[in-house]
C-alpha cells in the first residue's frame, strides 16, 4: 500500500456512516439456513464498520476455526473507509466468497438485505460474489463525519486513489468507480442487476431486483 501522510491516516478514521461507538457495530456469527450453508460455512456480518472491524473479523476466523470456501453474508449501512478495505482484503486472502442479505433470527431464514457505502469495499473481498433476492448494493462518494474538519482536495484524491486499487485488485473494473463518484454524500446509488454484472461487482447470476 502506498505511502499515506500521517493527516490523511487520520482522515481515514473519520470516513464513517457515524456509528458513534460501539454499539450498532459490525458483528460475526456463524449461522445455518436453507440452500447453500447446508453445506458450507456462513458467517453473518451485519451492522456498522468501525475501527475495530478488522481486528475482530481476524480473531472470529482464527477462533471459529474458519476454512477456506467459506461465505461471509453482508448486511450493513457502511462505515469506516478505511476498515472496510482492509475488510476486504481478509475475505480475500482467506478465501471467502460474499454474499448480500438480511437475517431473521425469529425464524431462521434469510430475508432481503444491503450493503451500502463503503460495505461495497468489503463485499469486493469475495471469491465469488452474489447479490440475494430482493438484496441491493449501494455506492456513493466519500465523507468525513467530523463537522470540524475537512477533506482538502488532495487527501480527496489520495483516499480515491486507495479505492481504486483495491476495486482494480479485487474486481478489475474502475468502471464502478464512476457512479460512486457521481452521487453525492448525502444520496445513494443502488446498483443494478445490469451494473453489478458490468462493473464486475458480481461474479455470476444475481438474484437482486
Amino acid at each position: 500500500m502506498p505511502f499515506r501522510p500521517l493527516h490523511l491516516a487520520f482522515a481515514l478514521t473519520l470516513l464513517t456512516v457515524g456509528f458513534g461507538s460501539r454499539a450498532g457495530a459490525m458483528t460475526f456469527e456463524t449461522v445455518s439456513g436453507p440452500g447453500t450453508c447446508a453445506s458450507r460455512s456462513c458467517i453473518l456480518a451485519s451492522g456498522a464498520i468501525d475501527p475495530h472491524t478488522g481486528a475482530d473479523f481476524a480473531t472470529f476466523l482464527k477462533t471459529g476455526k474458519i476454512g477456506r470456501g467459506g461465505l461471509v453474508i453482508l448486511d450493513s449501512p457502511g462505515g469506516d473507509l478505511l476498515q472496510s478495505l482492509a475488510l476486504g482484503n481478509q475475505i480475500r486472502a482467506a478465501g471467502l466468497a460474499t454474499t448480500v442479505q438480511g437475517y431473521d433470527r425469529d425464524h431462521g431464514r434469510f430475508k432481503a438485505g444491503a450493503c451500502a457505502s463503503a460495505c461495497a469495499y468489503a463485499f469486493l473481498g469475495g471469491v465469488e460474489r452474489t447479490v440475494g433476492e430482493g438484496s441491493r448494493i449501494g455506492v456513493h462518494q466519500i465523507y468525513t463525519t467530523d463537522t470540524t474538519w475537512n477533506l482538502s482536495a488532495q487527501d480527496g484524491m489520495e483516499l480515491m486513489a486507495l479505492v481504486a486499487v483495491h476495486v482494480s485488485h479485487l474486481c478489475g473494473n474502475l468502471d464502478l468507480l464512476i457512479p460512486t463518484l457521481k452521487t453525492h454524500s448525502a444520496d445513494m446509488h443502488w446498483l443494478s442487476p445490469g451494473e453489478l454484472a458490468r462493473y464486475a461487482v458480481i461474479t455470476g447470476p444475481s438474484a437482486a431486483a
